[in-house]
């Protein structure tokens, strides 16, 4: 009985030390993380807006922008007016791969290869569509997977749906907030894409640039 009651007692000695030297910040965020809410299947996760940049004589491309909104975040995520210059949520894949495919009639169609598509926080946003690299600065929140996908064109207007599965997300405060893409969207986003087939001005490497614009939604999974 005596035994017990020592091991009782070192035993909460241990707990009241090990929370003494729990940093406070932690403390107050734990609640906050908690709190946050999953973003149910198949409602809109975020809006956003890109340009694709394309080396057309190796088919390697880039796609990268800038996020308009996101599920659950009710303040602007703009620094200023709503452009790339001044979002804090950007994007970018890896360099891809478009391998072309006979046509389906009048109906251009490529593979995309497989790879990631990683979301970025900056607070200080410096968006450039003259150097897509700015759009993957910043503090890397999430990182999705993909594999190889369809990706048909049809007169002026491409258009890209595939899901991506949730590799790795961080922990990220804004607007007094701390989020992280694993509790919002555990299980992956299904994006729909729309992309215009004329082309901009591209940058070194890459010569040729196009619009693109669409949305993601959040993915059922098994709990």
């Amino acid at each position: 009985m005596l035994l017990n009651r020592l091991t009782a007692r070192a035993f909460m000695i241990v707990v009241v030390t090990l929370l003494a030297l729990v940093p406070n910040n932690l403390a107050r965020l734990a609640p906050v993380a908690v709190a946050q809410q999953r973003i149910p299947a198949s409602e809109v996760v975020w809006q956003h807006v890109g340009r694709i940049y394309l080396n057309p004589n190796t088919g390697k491309a880039v796609w990268a922008g800038y996020v308009v909104h996101i599920n659950g975040i009710t303040s602007s995520l703009f620094s200023g007016p709503p452009s790339e210059a001044t979002a804090y949520f950007t994007f970018s894949t890896d360099v891809l791969s478009l391998t072309p495919m006979p046509s389906n009639g009048d109906m251009a169609l490529s593979l995309v290869s497989a790879g990631t598509f990683g979301v970025y926080y900056n607070p200080n946003p410096n968006g450039d569509w003259s150097n897509p690299a700015t759009f993957s600065s910043g503090q890397l929140i999430a990182t999705f997977t993909r594999k190889e996908s369809l990706f048909p064109e049809f007169g002026p207007v491409g258009f890209h749906s595939l899901s991506e599965s949730l590799q790795s997300s961080q922990s990220f405060w804004f607007d007094g907030q701390i989020y992280n893409l694993n509790r919002m969207v555990p299980h992956g986003i299904t994006f729909a894409q729309f992309f215009s087939t004329t082309p901009l001005a591209g940058i070194t490497g890459y010569p040729i640039a196009f619009a693109g614009t669409g949305s993601t939604t959040a993915v059922e999974g098994k709990e």
